[in-house]
């Protein structure tokens, strides 16, 4: 497999492309602009056929084992924040792609576990994130921050604290995720080594 690193920020994420890029965040467009989406935050998975016909396209599909019920569009609305989490209880990474980001003032910040052990886990939906229950931005400094541009494909350290802040933002913002099945032993340095060694 060819893929071509714009970016790599390890271990937090790499950012890259790759052949048929254009194809899925255009399909993923055009399913973000035929939906209507509430206030705050909204995890949309995609139907089966949906979500096979978009893992053909991936590259990486050869390599790693998607989640087929996994696929969605992640849709954070205008001024809206998402407190620092980690994704599910043993989801250690993700591959996301950015189909609608019109602007730079969305930030993503990760944090360390030790500036966040006080915080009590609140198990969202049971099985998906571990978010910080009661989290206050502004009493933390984050050890790494980015704004992600449109068009791009980002393996994504889920398995660190992190935020999503949109509140300067007037626009909507839309990723397609994507999680791996069986992923309680596969980290972000496996999944780095097995797509770009």
């Amino acid at each position: 497999m060819t893929y071509k690193i714009i970016e790599d920020c390890s271990p937090y994420y790499i950012r890259f492309t790759h052949e048929n890029i254009d194809a899925i965040i255009a399909q993923c467009k055009d399913i973000a602009s035929s939906s209507v989406y509430e206030k705050g935050f909204t995890h949309q998975r995609l139907d089966i056929p949906v979500a096979e016909g978009i893992l053909k396209l991936m590259p990486m599909s050869k390599q790693l084992n998607f989640l087929k019920l996994r696929v969605s569009l992640f849709v954070t609305q205008p001024g809206h924040y998402y407190r620092a989490h980690k994704d599910g209880l043993s989801m250690r990474i993700g591959i996301n792609y950015t189909v609608n980001v019109l602007d730079d003032k969305c930030i993503i910040n990760w944090y360390a576990d030790d500036d966040l052990k006080d915080y009590p886990i609140d198990n969202l939906h049971n099985i998906r994130s571990r978010e910080a229950s009661g989290f206050d931005r502004h009493k933390h400094t984050p050890i790494k921050s980015t704004k992600f541009v449109e068009g791009e494909c980002i393996l994504f350290n889920t398995d660190i604290f992190h935020d999503v802040d949109n509140t300067a933002s007037s626009n909507q913002r839309v990723l397609l995720t994507l999680r791996l099945a069986h992923t309680e032993n596969l980290f972000f340095d496996d999944v780095k080594r097995i797509l770009f060694s």
